[in-house]
């Protein structure tokens, strides 16, 4: 530290270069965008013991250099600080990675998907079989799963199918058999069942995690998950994210741990929010005092997912085809999960404790009573409140929050990918034109960010400060357009606003002296290049701790 601060005196100064005080890492030769406060672009950048010791004019930087340090010449590229991944759930793209791949990313028509399916299942020697991505919007006359058509596809062996949504779940006799489960299985939870049809008996469908667990125990299997795991943390660092909050759906500590390491060296930094099912991992109070791995806090569920009809509406769904399709009861509002006390009372429970708490909360009735319930109880913690998703977050409620100290997340690629379904289908235009109020949050200083929700989609950080700032749908269309954002706050809802929200405001998100050295090198800066096309920015490098940990050569 010493070393960090006295470069720095060095470069205000103007003095000579000093062997004791020499960077580790210079960068220069193209734009450097710090988003702190004291600077907005700087022409060099100094690493020194992991964290930024100096930044400002090249020559001076240069100066401080010896014969060990590395000089990287950006050539023209430009280096931002490291992406923060503020809502994406690793362990689940380390269970789902590898199975049959149903997406409608990949297949367009509904034959498609089937023969996919067909296709997988004979060239597998698995025990049990798993399909991935089944989506009736991106493909839109895709015949849905039930129990007798999965039985004809795989008679014999376990036949699984996940959403894309990653809501809704569907299997065969034979799963159904081998997890125990029948008709006279209980259902699990509120909003979390097995479908039956007019006779009582299974029809394939399963509805939300919670009913679905017995039927995924396969995919979990310690082994299988920590090779994969590994490779979820390596696809977020090739697009350029340096830390990731894991909300729900975790993997044990000691995995976590031992698949973000390369050679004993942490390579990026997990953030973790449990799930009332995890809570045995919880310690007895927070611990901040690892900066690569770190308990967050608290994840809770108001309702569900827009897709299964379990968001929790003010008004009904419209009663449409697709609606049908999707297992949406007709003339249904959705529900909560639990009651408005219940999760009062949660929210007490934890922050007393000490915890951050993290609420999922689509509908806007949903947004209604965890707006009630955030105003009604102070927050103890120094952490902002979460809310996460947020898709029909009334403006009218944004200053109430904004006052209880709230910080949304937005899922923002809803607009892009299921945006068009959303304003004919789901919930009609005049909603759907005011799905996800990001420019709103920054008005009232909420500090929003923007997240994938991945496994549901890709974590690419550009695809989401791009849909954020044009807010087109896959047809063109645009949703909600007085809420559009800036290029500049969209890459803050990527950086900075991910650090607040996790408590690392002093350590990351900027580039400024006595920072974290998290920093990516991409191949063009998003303040400048044109809205449509952010998402054709390419990923070069990233460093942790001034560690390069990702190369795209």
């Amino acid at each position: 530290m010493k070393r960090l601060l006295f470069s720095a005196l060095l470069l205000i100064a103007g003095c000579e270069q000093d062997a004791a005080t020499a960077p580790d890492t210079i960068f220069f030769g193209g734009p450097i965008v710090t988003l702190s406060a004291a600077h907005n672009q700087v022409e060099a950048l100094a690493v020194t013991d992991g964290l930024i010791s100096a930044m400002g004019n090249k020559a001076q930087l240069l100066a401080l250099a010896d014969e060990h340090t590395e000089q990287i010449d950006l050539a023209g590229s430009t280096l931002l600080p490291g992406f923060i991944a503020a809502h994406e759930h690793p362990t689940l793209s380390a269970v789902f990675g590898g199975v049959i791949d149903l997406s409608g990313f990949r297949h367009r028509s509904s034959q498609a998907v089937w023969q996919a399916l067909r296709d997988g299942v004979a060239q597998s020697d698995d025990e049990w079989l798993y399909g991935m991505g089944i989506d009736p919007i991106l493909v839109p006359e895709l015949r849905m799963p039930t129990r007798a058509l999965l039985d004809e596809i795989s008679p014999e062996r376990p036949l699984v199918l996940i959403s894309q949504t990653l809501h809704s779940f569907w299997a065969n006799s034979a799963a159904f058999k081998a997890a125990g489960i029948d008709q006279h299985t209980p259902d699990p939870a509120a909003g979390s069942y097995y479908e039956k049809d007019a006779n009582g008996e299974l029809t394939g469908f399963i509805a939300e995690s919670a009913a679905a667990k017995p039927l995924l125990a396969e995919l979990q299997a310690p082994l299988r998950v920590a090779k994969r795991y590994e490779a979820a943390l390596d696809e977020l660092l090739a697009n350029g994210f340096t830390s990731v909050a894991s909300l729900g759906y975790n993997v044990p500590a000691w995995l976590a741990r031992y698949a973000a390491l390369d050679g004993f060296t942490p390579r990026i930094r997990q953030f973790f929010y449990l799930t009332e099912s995890e809570l045995d991992a919880l310690p007895s109070a927070p611990d901040n005092s690892n900066p690569y791995f770190r308990i967050q806090g608290i994840k809770l569920w108001h309702d569900g997912s827009p897709y299964t009809g379990s968001m929790y509406l003010q008004d009904n769904y419209l009663n449409s085809s697709l609606a049908l399709t999707l297992g949406i009861t007709p003339n249904s509002r959705g529900k909560a999960m639990f009651s408005q006390q219940t999760l009062a009372e949660q929210v007490q429970q934890y922050e007393s404790a000490g915890w951050q708490i993290a609420i999922h909360s689509q509908g806007d009735a949903s947004n209604r009573e965890v707006t009630e319930v955030f105003t009604t109880h102070s927050n103890p913690t120094n952490l902002p409140r979460r809310l996460e998703h947020s898709l029909l977050l009334p403006v009218k409620n944004m200053q109430a929050l904004a006052k209880a100290g709230v910080s949304p997340s937005f899922h923002i690629n809803h607009i892009l990918y299921y945006g068009d379904a959303l304003n004919s289908a789901l919930i009609g235009a005049e909603r759907a034109q005011s799905v996800l109020p990001v420019r709103t949050a920054f008005e009232l200083g909420m500090r929003p960010t923007l997240h994938a929700d991945s496994p549901m989609f890709a974590p690419n950080a550009f695809s989401l400060m791009q849909t954020a700032i044009t807010r087109r749908t896959a047809s063109g269309q645009t949703l909600g357009a007085d809420q559009a954002i800036t290029p500049l706050q969209a890459l803050q809802a990527m950086t900075i606003n991910g650090a607040y929200q996790l408590g690392i405001s002093a350590e990351a998100g900027s580039l400024s002296v006595g920072k974290w050295a998290d920093l990516q090198v991409v191949s063009a800066n998003p303040l400048v290049t044109e809205a449509e096309q952010l998402q054709g920015i390419k990923v070069e490098r990233v460093y942790v701790s001034g560690r390069q940990v990702f190369t795209n050569d």
